[in-house]
């Protein structure tokens, strides 16, 4: 699996409300401040000004970025993955990296940048 694949099923478990599955492709670091509950409040605060369910998570093939200043031993890409409901649109921007054999999330933020 790639560093896409990870961004795209991140999004897709967020749309599904599985917030348990999500924190597990999270580098071990960033899962103690990232816990199942800490995503699920994310995502009701960012969503919050427009009631419904996030319908779909699409992953921004534009806004992948390969090589930037700041890019650490490990790092792949930062990808920006658009979180659609009915009625509002926003996002997560997930940096990921190599991890051993799995590549994980090392770093996400949420809303539109």
């Amino acid at each position: 699996m790639g560093y896409r694949d990870v961004a795209l099923q991140f999004g897709d478990l967020i749309a599904r409300q599985d917030y348990s599955a999500a924190s597990r492709l999270l580098a071990p670091e960033l899962q103690s401040s990232k816990t199942p509950d800490a995503i699920q409040a994310a995502v009701v605060t960012m969503t919050a000004y427009a009631p419904g369910p996030i319908r779909e998570a699409q992953m921004m093939e534009d806004f992948i970025i390969e090589d930037w200043p700041d890019k650490q031993p490990g790092d792949l890409a930062v990808v920006y993955v658009a979180l659609t409901g009915k009625s509002f649109s926003e996002a997560v921007t997930l940096t990921l990296a190599q991890y051993g054999e799995d590549i994980l999330i090392r770093q996400l933020e949420w809303e539109r940048p």
